[in-house]
């Protein structure tokens, strides 16, 4: 009996200690957070809709951002409720300057002031990460695979022999009162929060969450972000009106630490 209880608790030591080395959810995080800080250029494409009330906005983005100094070139389409056609437009930002010109031929550029402009994708991505730190004991992980996304060629996805990467999927769904801060840095993101005669005590007091959903994809390699993604769905009064906010956030990332092309793109 010895010579095969011995052998047997060999075995569960050694299945147990691998065990041991799995990463953890709040670890895979903590890595891609620590992946984004160190980002030199990424290429990105950035999918936005919001719907308040009656009100309804879309966006899409794609570009390239350079870090550390700060360039960043995008072309964006912008769709609103009341209008027929989209908007669309370049951008080009770097820490001292912002410009914008219409995405037709022979359109020019137009300095805009840099105060003005304020986009966590450009300026500090890793905020878009941290908001949910506080709540990485409530993560769920699982190891996937995600089709690598090519912008240029999008029935790739469709390619059965297209291009997989491996990556750890970790999510977070939160739907009761503790996770108002969560609602509170979305409400001061879209600006909500600006307006003069806002009282946001009473605003916060207000808050019912229906869902905040958010899903990243990591590289099991690297822990580079290949995908963001996030939802937020809740009711809050804002100046004696309530309104249902519903917002989805799609961002794609490759590339990561590649040379850029923004030069030829804002001189074309």
């Amino acid at each position: 009996m010895k010579q095969i209880l011995i052998p047997l608790f060999i075995v569960t030591l050694f299945v147990l200690s691998g065990c041991g080395d799995q990463l953890k959810a709040e670890q895979v995080y903590d890595e891609a957070i620590m992946a984004t800080e160190q980002l030199e250029s990424v290429s990105f494409q950035r999918n936005q809709t919001l719907t308040a009330q009656q009100e309804s906005f879309r966006s899409a983005m794609e570009g390239e951002i350079a870090y550390n100094p700060l360039q960043a070139y995008a072309e964006i389409q912008m769709t609103l409720l009341n209008l027929t056609e989209s908007l669309n437009m370049e951008v080009y930002v770097t820490n001292d300057e912002w410009r914008v010109r219409p995405n037709n031929p022979g359109a020019t550029w137009q300095v805009r002031d840099r105060e003005g402009f304020t986009d966590q994708l450009f300026e500090k991505p890793t905020t878009l990460l941290e908001a949910f730190l506080p709540y990485n004991n409530e993560f769920l992980m699982k190891e996937s695979e995600i089709l690598y996304y090519d912008p240029e060629n999008e029935e790739v996805l469709l390619d059965e022999e297209a291009e997989t990467i491996s990556v750890y999927e970790v999510s977070f769904r939160g739907s009761d009162e503790q996770y108002r801060p969560l609602v509170l840095q979305h409400i001061e993101q879209m600006g909500l929060a600006d307006h003069p005669n806002l009282n946001m005590d009473d605003v916060m007091e207000s808050i019912e969450i229906e869902r905040i959903d958010m899903t990243i994809f990591v590289d099991v390699e690297t822990f580079d972000v290949h995908r963001f993604q996030t939802r937020f769905r809740y009711t809050v009064e804002i100046l004696d009106e309530f309104r249902v906010i519903d917002e989805s956030l799609l961002l794609r990332f490759q590339n990561h630490n590649e040379p850029v092309s923004i030069e030829e793109k804002i001189e074309g």
